[in-house]
């Protein structure tokens, strides 16, 4: 591996230790606060591996995040933004084509996209374990994405381990609901 390569390494393996952290984060607000910053590093990560398709569904990520940041009010939360965000997964999707495997991103920030406008914790997980971390997981063996590895393969993990023992009742259980800011 070149520097430059371990240099990419390294910014995803700072995104996933973030990404990981972010996830003890009580307040849905500043979860998606502290997943900015890793969605940054994933951005970077992704353009140094060359993994444009990767790093471009980041960037529109970030958009999405500043949008669930702002849910309670109208002009971020609505099915016109949700229409216009899928739209420009779709878009990269297309531009960014070098394959099979590069559809896989863009097909986990719909599916992702479209749970989180539910606010719904249980189909957030559903859509998490059964479509956006295998979707993601496959692509960052495809591009050689280490920290992408890891970080999916702890998320299935994680919402494995919440389904078991919270089950379906997840927010009642846990004593917050997922839209608490």
């Amino acid at each position: 591996m070149t520097p430059f390569e371990i240099f990419a390494q390294i910014l995803g393996f700072i995104g996933a230790g973030i990404c990981i952290f972010s996830f003890q984060i009580r307040s849905v607000r500043t979860l998606f606060c502290t997943q900015l910053i890793s969605i940054i590093f994933f951005t970077l990560h992704f353009m140094l591996l060359g993994a444009y398709t990767g790093a471009l569904q980041n960037v529109l990520a970030l958009v999405r995040c500043i949008l669930l940041i702002f849910s309670d009010k109208k002009w971020a939360h609505n099915n016109w933004v949700l229409a216009g965000l899928i739209a420009c997964f779709v878009v990269s999707g297309i531009a960014t084509y070098s394959g099979i495997l590069s559809l896989l991103p863009t097909v986990a920030m719909i599916v992702s996209t479209l749970a989180m406008w539910t606010n719904d914790g249980f189909k957030l997980r559903v859509a998490q374990v059964f479509v956006t971390s295998p979707a993601w997981l496959i692509y960052n063996v495809s591009v050689f994405s280490i920290s992408g590895v890891l970080t999916e393969s702890f998320n299935i993990i994680s919402v494995i381990v919440s389904f078991i023992r919270y089950g379906k009742n997840y927010n009642k259980k846990a004593g917050q609901s997922v839209d608490e800011k």
